[in-house]
């Protein structure tokens, strides 16, 4: 399969300093994920994204939850739910790119030929109006489809796998197509295959959430909620990194950006204006911020302000 664009680049870790960095996610207790994690849910047919959240709420018997990228109330698939302070890391992975697997139903029968020329038309950069009934103001705006595959045609019906910009919507991309085409098209099935790091292989479902929160209540089993719960550092492995010296937490934790002396270790596709996820030397997610230089400059810098945070989350 087609993959997202942060996924083909290979990123160098840069060194400013000389530290043992731990580039792996630490392990959480149960308690810990609770407080402060997420659920890759895969999503069922039939309720709405917030009423999903709601179960999970209920079933885990937390006071907050939220969700990134709202799916149609017949869509399934991937929906990451944060809980309690998770829900911090939640507009990253609503601005992140997604993966959907779906059928589009032409509503009459058109050669092989223009239904490929139909996707090459709308893959790369295409302008699109959000349907009517949308969270987001109706004027054209661009997206990017990264890729767009015919899985198999059967007969007026065509499956297909579309890589895409975050605010893509795969609706009003099967109606236009079918404008394109000149005989009408509309989505007949949609599921949603990734959304930023998180792929539908390591979803769950809402009844193995109710399941395993029900026995860690009576076991207190640890591995039942580490099954079900991700640490906050897999939501933020689409971002650019800075790991900063334990000099600057404190200063973290009282809504200080960062400076480029701070940092001793980076990766190497930071950019100007971007997100950019904070970590100490232990591989514990601190903040998550905009990106005032790129790593070149970061690398070549003896001050300056770097990182302005955005959501602290220690």
């Amino acid at each position: 399969m087609d993959k997202l664009p942060f996924e083909k680049v290979k990123v160098k870790i840069l060194t400013k300093q000389k530290y043992d960095i731990n580039l792996k996610i630490p392990k959480r207790s149960a308690v810990e994920l609770i407080n402060a994690g997420i659920i890759n849910l895969d999503k069922p047919s039939g309720p709405k994204s917030i009423h999903a959240v709601n179960k999970v709420k209920g079933a885990m018997e937390i006071y907050k939850a939220g969700h990134a990228g709202t799916l149609d109330p017949l869509v399934t698939g991937v929906l990451p739910v944060g809980l309690n302070k998770g829900v911090k890391v939640l507009p990253v992975l609503s601005v992140a790119g997604k993966i959907y697997q779906g059928k589009m139903h032409v509503h009459k029968e058109v050669p092989l030929k223009k239904i490929k020329e139909a996707f090459e038309k709308f893959t790369g950069e295409i302008e699109q109006l959000p349907p009517k009934i949308s969270a987001v103001a109706r004027k054209l705006r661009k997206r990017t489809i990264y890729f767009f595959n015919i899985d198999k045609i059967d007969n007026k019906d065509v499956y297909f796998t579309v890589g895409c910009e975050a605010g893509t919507y795969i609706r009003k991309l099967c109606h236009d197509m079918g404008e394109y085409l000149g005989c009408g098209a509309n989505m007949a099935q949609l599921r949603r295959l990734q959304s930023g790091p998180f792929k539908i292989k390591d979803s769950v479902t809402l009844e193995k959430v109710k399941e395993n929160y029900f026995k860690y209540l009576e076991t207190k089993n640890e591995k039942l909620i580490q099954d079900i719960v991700c640490p906050l550092e897999e939501g933020v492995m689409h971002l650019a990194k800075i790991w900063v010296d334990d000099d600057v937490i404190e200063r973290l934790r009282h809504g200080s950006p960062v400076f480029a002396p701070g940092i001793v270790s980076l990766t190497s596709n930071i950019e100007k204006g971007k997100y950019t996820a904070v970590f100490d030397i232990r591989g514990n997610l601190l903040a998550i911020g905009i990106a005032e230089m790129d790593s070149k400059e970061i690398m070549a810098a003896e001050k300056g302000l770097a990182v302005k945070t955005d959501f602290v989350l220690i």
